[in-house]
């Protein structure tokens, strides 16, 4: 097979980001405010429309990980036992309280 041409991908919301602002500033806004409140708050600062699955996309690539929000869904189900905690790569759970849960739970 021949090589493959090279793509330009200087057009991309993810190239935009890290160039403007760089990536520690989008993993700042990330972490602070997560996907869908960050990507507004980016919105409004690149003057540009930032969708949530670009923040998505980048924190899966760049295994971004951040503290759950204790009054998610996500951590109410993982506090419950209905949702294994593994499920979600770029959380970080509290996992003494969870295994005090846990215990509390089988006594």
């Amino acid at each position: 097979m021949g090589i493959r041409k090279k793509r330009d991908t200087s057009y991309s919301m993810t190239q935009k980001l890290l160039k403007k602002l760089g990536e520690g500033r989008v993993v700042e806004y990330w972490t602070k405010y997560g996907m869908y409140k960050a990507s507004e708050l980016l919105s409004i600062e690149m003057q540009e429309y930032v969708s949530p699955y670009v923040l998505r996309y980048m924190s899966n690539k760049y295994n971004w990980k951040r503290e759950v929000n204790k009054l998610s869904a996500i951590y109410k189900g993982v506090r419950a036992g209905t949702v294994p905690a593994t499920y979600y790569k770029h959380l970080i759970f509290p996992v003494e309280e969870i295994k005090n849960e846990l215990n509390n739970i089988s006594r």
